[in-house]
């Protein structure tokens, strides 16, 4: 089940950056599984890593692969349980300035995705109102958790 979700979550992120890119045009080349990231994006002005995971079970190893130099993106599926691992471990993220979480529920009738930046979204933001501003966020997109991808995906 997991390699079809995580498959699946490849696939539609490269549609999302190539479609992200149509009138730019700043993509030079994607790649999958360079430096050890599911996707790499080599733009004209910059580079761009991507981490893909339906689930998000543990965030120590996201953490460890991420720095502040660079840009990352942690692509997962709108499931209420990675929305309350990230909102558990908001502030891990906040150091990283170019780094940005993609929910996403590519079958929802609604958005199929939001997007937040960690670091931006905390200077930007007020604390006591961080829970209720990330789950309106939350709540523009179907949530969808992997059995249900899983199923979707298979039928």
């Amino acid at each position: 089940m997991e390699n079809k979700s995580h498959s699946f979550l490849l696939e539609w992120t490269i549609s999302f950056i190539k479609n992200k890119d149509i009138i730019s045009k700043r993509i030079e080349k994607i790649e999958r599984g360079k430096y050890g990231f599911d996707l790499y994006v080599k733009y004209k002005d910059r580079e761009h890593y991507f981490i893909i995971a339906p689930k998000i079970v543990d965030i120590g190893p996201i953490i460890q692969k991420i720095n502040d130099k660079s840009y990352f993106s942690l692509v997962t599926l709108n499931s209420r349980e990675n929305f309350d691992v990230i909102l558990k471990n908001w502030k891990r993220f906040i150091d990283f300035k170019f780094f940005s979480i993609i929910f996403t529920n590519p079958f929802s009738e609604l958005d199929k995705k939001w997007v937040v930046f960690p670091h931006t979204h905390h200077k930007i933001s007020d604390e006591s109102a961080l829970e209720n501003g990330l789950k309106s966020m939350f709540q523009t997109v179907e949530p969808i958790g992997e059995q249900q991808l899983a199923a979707k995906i298979t039928s």
